[in-house]
């Protein structure tokens, strides 16, 4: 093999690598990934000088299905719980919020501001149906947890196995 065909195979596997690593990450992350929708004070905030703030921005959640419940939590810091709205349709948990500007200062201005302001919207699939009418909802510490009891079709049971002897 020529160093020419050595190159190009290398070229090719690092670059099918690479796209490969870009699509693994697309796929973890794809659900988190959120667009903030500037508010109008957002627009007043940013004319009066502040730069370019974040549109996109990323709230992580877990999901953990027990036998009896689903419980979600969303990572929202810098919130308060009159910025969240819940609801609950078939298999998909949505949550609304809108995050406010904050100015920390009256002096200077941000070079860097990788937060990200304004109304969102995050859509969590569940994996099996939940009783509504008994979904909590706490938020403590920058964290929303949802907790949604199964609804009775949904949850497991245990099959015993009968002898046909």
């Amino acid at each position: 093999m020529s160093t020419l065909e050595h190159f190009s195979q290398n070229l090719r596997e690092g670059l099918d690598s690479l796209t490969e690593g870009w699509h693994q990450l697309w796929q973890k992350t794809r659900q988190a990934i959120t667009r903030f929708t500037p508010s109008e004070d957002h627009a007043a905030n940013k004319a009066s000088g502040s730069r370019q703030q974040n549109q996109w921005g990323v709230l992580s959640a877990d999901v953990l299905e027990t036998d009896q419940e689903i419980k979600v939590q969303l990572e929202a810091p810098g919130m308060s719980t009159e910025d969240f709205q819940i609801s609950i349709d078939n298999l998909t948990l949505s949550i609304r919020g809108e995050k406010h500007y904050q100015r920390d200062g009256t002096q200077g201005q941000y070079h860097v501001s990788e937060r990200a302001y304004g109304r969102f919207e995050r859509v969590v699939p569940l994996p099996a149906p939940v009783d509504s009418s008994g979904t909590r909802a706490t938020y403590r510490d920058g964290v929303l947890s949802i907790t949604a009891p199964k609804a009775p079709g949904a949850m497991g049971r245990r099959i015993v196995i009968e002898d046909d002897n």
